[in-house]
């Protein structure tokens, strides 16, 4: 997703409760440019890249479990404002860590 203030890449993919918290980057993706983005989490870190670039790591040894359906494209609460404008192309998700 994006922070809806600076138009950055973020997650919120993180470990629940009071432990988890979104990771941020300072990589802008909503400037109307095409964009490579990846969520690579290895069971110890969460790392975002863009364009083949690391934009932000952090240290996530566990992930929340997930019970309903994977959103991609908007806020976990689905509220308005918080859904991505754009196009979103090509999703993959592996079980396994893949190098960009």
């Amino acid at each position: 997703m994006t922070d809806a203030a600076t138009g950055a890449l973020m997650t919120e993919v993180s470990r629940g409760g009071r432990l988890g918290s979104p990771l941020y980057s300072e990589a802008v993706i909503t400037d109307g440019a095409w964009h490579h983005v990846g969520l690579v989490w290895d069971g110890a870190s969460r790392r975002l890249y863009v364009d083949d670039v690391l934009a932000a790591e952090d240290t996530q040894t566990a992930l929340a479990d997930c019970f309903e359906g994977l959103i991609i494209g908007c806020g976990k609460d689905m509220t308005p404002g918080g859904f991505f404008t754009g196009l979103i192309d090509d999703v993959r998700i592996y079980n396994r860590v893949i190098k960009p």
